[in-house]
């Protein structure tokens, strides 16, 4: 290349043949091979992910850890030198800390893959130690030169870069080490790590190397404002990581610390904008026409739209910015950025480091180049296929471009080191720099096109195959998306179950997969749980019996005992189940009768689009069970106020308002002179409360208004018994409550006797608003409601029927949270022989002239409870007996076996 003085570009002219160059040389050719070495194993991974213990993390970790993280110790020295013009020294040092780095990257990989906590802790120390040396050797470096470019800051970036990923290295092992107290710590640790890796050590160095290596790749003169912007952008960036990573640690503790992430992730992002303005000058003076500043600069662009979608993600806090992050880790960060910028690097910097000198320089380029413009393309519609939620056909045909568009290169990467290593002609044409150019090349390049044809062909097939191995094992989607499993056995969006065979249960970051099992009554149900998230999963039936908690890639065999009933299983930990972490047990004995009249086309603000008369397969019944009170006298819960939309009939979705992302929200139990501590966080954008009718407290302060990103903890003493309503306050009351700010509270009579189960129906009503948005006032005050609901979805014991016991005495907990329809309650061929309404018993076994009664009538904001027994096993329907109101979906079914 053409040079354009020490301070514009580093030298790469032709090294001495020396022994120390051709050290030099051969550890280049090595690193080379590394890098090769780990992006086969990541394309490997992804052929085979449902073969492979945590497929995605696996995947990006062989990219950042492996191929990149070996990228930068080997070229950021070799950058360091050039910059700041210093005599290199001995190789051994460089070779020891490589090495060290490779054996600690090693050691995380397995560690994590075969669920050795503390191999992967071991490795992390490994790579935190090798990256403190090499991070010591440049400052060293640094301030031993004598002399040095205008562009000496770059190596201040590496440094940085270092002391980054020392500190993600160390909350990684935290990870590794499962010493994450919570599911919100280890949140806000993920979030903190991957920041700080992705961001931090890979980030920095691009965006750092970038300043010197972008004129280079265009072979024209850096800008005159380079230096000056890499010194602003330096302080900039580092400045906006460390807010970010701050904030993101401060989440698990803090909800309003996702502004403080968000906000430096904003500054880290402008900072990366900043750096592109001399770029975009050289770029005027001569545009990208060849191979590598193609790919660095469809690598910068995936990187400022990774950048954006993350400071999104941290500004709507909880768990968006973990699912937006890892969304976008695997197509946008690690191909479109990663593994496009290391290859695009690496096409220019093999030649110029391995190639030996003009000829064999020449012969690389010629070979790493070849068919670069469709693989460009390929790699690019790729990424943005995986970017966006595609199943099926679309995905499969986006890892097919993006193994044929990236997945070649290491192979090319192979034919190149091979054809440096043949002799040019007879005479060898590295004699001079103008031997190539004369007719003795010619030869030589026709052997690189040839070898680069070879190789391209060659590599094409192997994509074919692996994507083939990917349909094969997985339906062709990414690994936590589809439904293949491994071991044959049976899995999918819905499964059927046989006593005795394992039936592959997948967790993801928030799904199960599959879905809905279903057996034959008295079947003895088996269950194969793989954790392929990235968090800790459990899975339990009715919450009670299961797996333990998995590490991510962790697995489980359980038996689950004879299912006799339609039961759920879900992760217990925190917020997991209202993020849709439910698996459905049904047996074949289970009925789904047609929904009722709330799917008429001329009832106002019904959005039709959906068209079915059953539930959406993702939909999941809310769990009416009452679980036991906890042990102790004093309970503690928290409650997020979230916003979402929901399906609440077989094809009508809505916009609600909620306490933890339910309608209604969670139910508390407890007894006669409990202690409740509740917390309440405002996750909404908009103010909110929460009034408690079972407390006794002054309102103006325990049910004042939380501000959005504000909290309020209240506590009560549960004086009395009862079933009792709590809602949001806030003014519009009618408002709030209507769109789903509702939930009961329990407090057991201390004479109740025990019931063989207990269930808990909250009775609602929906307004519907324009396209599922928030009903008008006119609407609310008008009376007159769209659906009528048990527990927040029109007939949802309908479509799932609860299950009781024949001849056992069954208890009812009724409360109406309105806003407006009174209930009366009825279960069809059943008599109550208890009824208690509103802190008394209104019947109650034992009385002189007792009696049975036939409904439990409430009025809005009443509560109460049933008891009866159903002496004959069959299928009872549990209704209002305001019969509008059920036709409007406030039916259900009682099976009794």
């Amino acid at each position: 290349m053409t040079e354009h003085g020490p301070e514009a570009v580093p030298s790469y002219r032709r090294p001495p043949l020396t022994e120390g160059g051709s050290s030099r040389r051969r550890r280049h050719a090595v690193a080379a091979g590394l890098i090769a070495a780990y992006l086969v194993a990541a394309v490997c991974v992804v052929a085979a992910h449902r073969l492979v213990a945590v497929e995605q993390w696996l995947a990006l970790h062989l990219l950042v850890l492996g191929a990149a993280s070996n990228a930068v110790f080997v070229y950021s020295r070799h950058f360091a030198q050039a910059l700041l013009h210093v005599r290199p020294g001995s190789e051994q040092p460089a070779h020891v800390r490589l090495a060290c780095l490779n054996l600690g990257a090693v050691a995380v990989l397995t560690g994590m893959s075969t669920r050795l906590p503390w191999l992967a802790v071991t490795g992390a120390v490994l790579v935190a130690a090798a990256v403190i040396a090499h991070t010591a050797g440049l400052v060293a470096m640094a301030r031993a030169a004598s002399l040095s470019g205008r562009l000496r800051i770059v190596v201040w970036y590496y440094v940085a870069a270092g002391a980054a990923l020392v500190v993600g290295a160390t909350l990684g092992g935290l990870l590794a080490g499962g010493t994450a107290a919570s599911a919100r710590w280890e949140r806000a640790l993920v979030l903190a790590h991957a920041h700080l890796n992705l961001l931090g050590w890979l980030g920095l160095v691009v965006v750092g190397t970038l300043f010197m290596l972008w004129p280079a790749v265009l072979r024209t003169r850096m800008a005159d404002t380079a230096p000056r912007c890499a010194r602003q952008v330096l302080a900039v960036a580092v400045a906006g990581l460390a807010v970010a990573v701050t904030g993101a640690l401060l989440s698990g503790s803090f909800t309003w610390a996702h502004w403080t992430a968000a906000a430096g992730m904003a500054g880290y992002a402008a900072g990366v904008v900043h750096s592109l303005r001399p770029a975009v000058a050289e770029m005027r003076a001569k545009p990208p026409r060849t191979a590598a500043p193609v790919a660095l600069l469809a690598g910068t662009g995936w990187l400022l739209s990774a950048l954006a979608v993350d400071v999104v993600g941290l500004a709507l806090g909880g768990t968006t910015a973990a699912e937006l992050l890892g969304r976008l880790l695997v197509p946008m960060l690690g191909i479109g950025v990663i593994a496009q910028i290391l290859t695009g690097a690496l096409t220019f910097l093999l030649p110029v480091t391995v190639g030996g000198g003009p000829a064999g320089n020449r012969r690389m380029t010629e070979v790493l180049e070849y068919a670069w413009l469709p693989r460009a393309l390929f790699t690019n519609l790729g990424v943005l296929l995986l970017a966006v939620p595609t199943t099926g056909g679309p995905r499969v045909l986006a890892w097919t471009l993006v193994l044929i568009g990236t997945g070649s290169f290491p192979a090319l990467v192979a034919a190149s080191l091979l054809a440096v290593r043949r002799p040019a002609t007879a005479t060898g044409a590295d004699t001079a720099g103008t031997a190539d150019t004369a007719g003795t090349g010619g030869a030589a390049d026709r052997r690189a096109r040839r070898a680069g044809r070879t190789t391209l062909a060659l590599g094409s097939v192997i994509a074919v195959l692996a994507v083939l191995a990917l349909i094969g094992t997985g339906t062709g989607v990414w690994p936590g998306h589809s439904s293949g499993t491994a071991g044959g056995a049976t899995s999918g969006p819905a499964a059927t179950a046989k006593s005795g065979v394992p039936v592959a249960v997948t967790l993801d970051e928030f799904s199960v997969t599959p879905s809905t099992i279903t057996v034959a009554p008295g079947t003895d149900l088996t269950l194969t749980v793989h954790n392929a998230g990235g968090m800790n999963h459990n899975l339990l039936l009715d919450g009670k019996h299961g797996t333990r908690m998995l590490a991510p890639g962790g697995r489980q065999t359980v038996d689950l005992g004879t299912v006799t009933h339609d039961e759920q299983a879900w992760c217990t930990v925190t917020g997991h189940r209202a993020a849709g972490m439910v698996l459905t047990v049904r047996t074949t004995t289970s009925t789904a009768p047609p929904a009722a009249t709330a799917q008429d086309p001329s009832m106002p603000g019904m959005d039709m689009s959906g068209g079915q008369s059953s539930p959406a397969p993702a939909w999941r019944p809310y769990d009416a069970t009452l679980r036991p009170v906890t042990g102790g006298t004093e309970h503690h819960l928290t409650l997020h106020v979230e916003q979402a939309t929901v399906e609440v009939s077989p094809g009508v979705r809505q916009r609600v308002w909620t306490y933890n992302g339910t309608v209604p929200g969670p139910v508390l139990h407890g007894r006669v002179g409990d202690l409740f501590t509740v917390r309440v966080i405002n996750d909404g954008d908009m103010p909110h409360s929460i009034d408690f009718h079972a407390s006794q407290v002054a309102p103006d302060r325990a049910m004042r208004d939380i501000p959005p990103g504000g909290e309020l903890t209240y506590r009560f003493r549960a004086d009395h018994a009862g079933a009792w309503l709590y809602h949001c306050a806030t003014a519009p009351m009618i408002q709030h409550l209507a769109m789903g700010m509702y939930g009961a509270v329990i407090i057991d009579p201390p004479t109740s006797a025990p019931a063989a189960t207990s269930q808990v129906l909250v009775q609602s009503e929906f307004y519907l608003g324009a396209k599922g948005g928030v009903p008008a006032m006119s609407k609310l005050l008008a009376a007159n409601p769209d659906l009528v609901v048990f527990n927040g979805y029109a007939d949802q014991y309908r479509h799932a029927p609860i299950h009781v016991p024949a001849g056992k005495r069954v208890r009812l907990w009724l409360v109406d949270a309105g806003p407006d329809e009174p209930s009366a309650f009825h279960v069809v061929g059943a008599q109550f022989d208890t009824v208690f309404k509103e802190g008394a018993y209104q019947l109650k076994p034992g009385d002189p002239a007792h009696g049975a009664a036939q409904e439990l009538d409430l009025q809005p904001g009443e509560g109460g409870f049933v008891e009866f027994t159903l002496p004959q096993p069959g299928t009872y329907t549990l209704t209002t007996h305001r019969l509008a109101d059920a036709e409007r979906g406030a039916m259900g079914t009682l099976v009794a076996r």
